[in-house]
């Protein structure tokens, strides 16, 4: 039987899911979080955030491409994975379950991005140029009315999808959480917290993605400057969930940490991986939650938050914190061995499969996606509203002055 040299075997123990299984419940977490904030206009009426409802949907497709591939980089028969499509596998297998919610979410996505971007592509349809007419053209699927009757009725189903997508959001994430925390052989992931605590950290890291995204894009990419009050909001969402999250880590360290709560195999591979000395205590206390807790404090500061840059740096933190978290979970769930002593040592490899080398990759694709949707697709704003404001400045025809009241008297 051969191994990966990247895991020292004691015995037979050794870590199953590697990094691919890590980026896996971090991307389709960036999935919800970011389609969540991109909906908040239209299911809360939150207006302030309508102008990243555009790229929050952009962004989220392109999570959900990485995160449909993530698992299958961890695979070793990758040629099978149309059997979980093609087969009748539900609901036997557990990603059946993540098939069936996936295409679904994908199909919602696709479909709001009609609807989203359809006023513009019958604008750039009749008045773009080259390529880039036939392409809008296409995009419209022949639909070219802009009345106000349509308008309204895109309105309504934009926001029946803006609704139901949260909806399988939490299904899309909350089943990654149940996966884990259905599996009684690990100690450390048998907890009814984990698809909460899975669900609450998503958000966390679509708030600040959407943070670096609005930044990079809009800043670096858009016509139109930065919105302070936007990026104030975004911060003052990414506070409030910050701190549910810690206190649900607070909870999660209690519940395994403390032997007064903690069953004694929960409490004793809790300490030894996270506690001083352990493999991961680094990268628990303080990447984990020492950068969620710097994060927070950042968000306090209304100078900071209304800051272009600042609000970057408490994204950045977030987003490695929340990967920190998923790979504790994920790795450091099988670093306590099921039947053997002590702890089982992972060293992530560089190349090859499993290794650092597939995820970067993978974030290449995501990037590459977002770029390649931000050239095809109208972002950067409204061009039917600089249709209506070509239309009001037009010259109008001129008119008969009326008769005044002095000439009146004079006939």
């Amino acid at each position: 039987m051969n191994f990966d040299n990247s895991t020292q075997l004691f015995g037979l123990e050794h870590v199953y899911w590697q990094l691919p299984l890590v980026v896996y419940p971090y991307l389709s977490g960036l999935v919800a979080g970011s389609f969540i904030v991109g909906s908040l206009s239209k299911v809360f009426g939150l207006k302030k955030f309508e102008p990243l409802a555009k790229l929050s949907v952009i962004v989220t497709f392109a999570f959900l491409i990485g995160a449909a591939l993530s698992p299958l980089a961890e695979a070793w028969q990758r040629e099978r994975f149309w059997e979980l499509i093609t087969r009748d596998h539900f609901p036997y297998s557990p990603l059946a379950m993540f098939i069936i919610i996936w295409i679904a979410y994908v199909i919602l996505v696709l479909v709001e991005m009609y609807y989203l971007f359809r006023p513009d592509n019958i604008y750039l349809a009749q008045h773009a140029r080259g390529w880039r007419k036939s392409w809008h053209t296409l995009l419209t699927f022949g639909s070219r009315s802009l009345s106000e009757q349509t308008v309204k009725r895109d309105h309504t189903i934009l926001t029946i999808l803006a609704g139901t997508g949260i909806g399988l959001a939490f299904a899309f994430h909350g089943y990654v959480g149940f996966v884990f925390g259905a599996l009684k052989a690990r100690p450390l992931w048998d907890t009814p917290l984990m698809p909460v605590l899975f669900l609450v950290s998503a958000t966390v890291s679509g708030v600040a993605a959407m943070i670096l995204v609005y930044t990079l894009v809009q800043g670096g990419l858009g016509e139109d400057p930065l919105d302070i009050g936007v990026m104030d909001g975004l911060m003052k969402l990414l506070k409030w969930t910050i701190f549910v999250d810690l206190f649900l880590d607070l909870i999660e360290l209690l519940t395994s940490g403390v032997r007064s709560y903690a069953s004694l195999p929960v409490y004793r591979g809790f300490s030894a991986i996270f506690f001083s000395g352990g493999p991961l205590a680094f990268n628990y206390w303080v990447v984990q939650i020492g950068f969620l807790l710097v994060a927070m404090v950042m968000t306090f500061f209304r100078p900071l938050r209304q800051s272009k840059w600042w609000p970057n740096v408490a994204a950045l933190l977030v987003l490695v914190s929340v990967y920190a978290m998923r790979y504790n979970t994920v790795i450091g769930g099988e670093l306590q061995p099921k039947v053997s002593q002590g702890l089982v040592t992972y060293v992530p490899a560089w190349v090859g499969i499993d290794s650092w080398q597939v995820i970067i990759g993978l974030f290449a694709l995501v990037i590459f996606l977002v770029s390649l949707s931000l050239l095809l697709l109208p972002w950067e704003h409204s061009w039917t509203a600089s249709w209506a404001g070509e239309k009001q400045a037009a010259p109008q025809p001129p008119t008969a002055p009326a008769p005044s009241a002095t000439g009146q008297e004079g006939a």
